[in-house]
């Protein structure tokens, strides 16, 4: 019985310690309702938003805060059985309803990473296309990040970012979790990229991508 109660109260420090690590932060079992949401998913353009990324059989991706992993597989379809999608997640709750997602998808390259607030601790580096789909705000540090995931891309690697546009989305009234793009496009020029693409696909968020300078 002791055990069992260390146990459960092992997983509540852990959950706490996500969320504190994170903005916005919530367990996994919260977010999945929201992000699985139908409204938000028809809302999301995932056919567009992969299509702007631009992706090539065989490349190797990064969904960084992948979430219950609505873009890995698409994604995971485009690059083809050669090519590879690493879902990552601060919390391993997530990690089921991927591996679920991906076998109802009929795909076998999408592999979870448990990844840490300021390093994704992605197992490779020779990344082709690093993406946040609505993930940058909940970063605390965004520009450490960015920099640290720059190592991970190969020399050609891209990074794409989802995000709400200045004063719009449900953090409005928020503005440690928002990025606006003029902000976001001084992080990756620390990081040593600049934009290369901006694709209009919504009117309230900016589908940016960038490339090493």
């Amino acid at each position: 019985m002791m055990r069992k109660l260390m146990a459960v109260g092992s997983l509540v420090l852990a959950a706490s310690v996500v969320q504190a690590a994170q903005l916005g932060g919530r367990p996994a079992e919260e977010w999945v309702r929201t992000l699985d949401g139908t409204i938000r998913i028809s809302s999301l353009k995932i056919d567009d938003v992969v299509a702007a990324m631009k992706l090539e059989r065989g490349q190797v991706v990064a969904d960084i805060g992948a979430g219950t992993g609505l873009l890995s597989v698409p994604v995971a379809r485009a690059v083809g059985p050669d090519g590879r999608v690493y879902a990552v997640e601060i919390d391993a709750g997530f990690f089921p309803v991927i591996s679920q997602r991906a076998e109802a998808g009929g795909v076998a390259n999408v592999q979870t990473v448990l990844g840490g607030f300021d390093d994704p601790k992605l197992p490779a580096a020779n990344i082709d296309l690093a993406f946040f789909h609505d993930v940058m705000h909940h970063i605390r540090d965004r520009g450490a990040y960015l920099e640290t995931l720059a190592k991970y891309l190969s020399p050609a690697g891209r990074i794409l970012v989802v995000d709400f546009e200045a004063g719009m989305g449900p953090h409005a009234q928020q503005p440690e979790m928002q990025v606006p793009r003029e902000q976001l496009t001084t992080f990756m020029a620390d990081a040593g990229f600049v934009q290369s693409a901006d694709a209009r696909l919504f009117s309230d968020k900016y589908v940016l991508t960038f490339i090493r300078r």
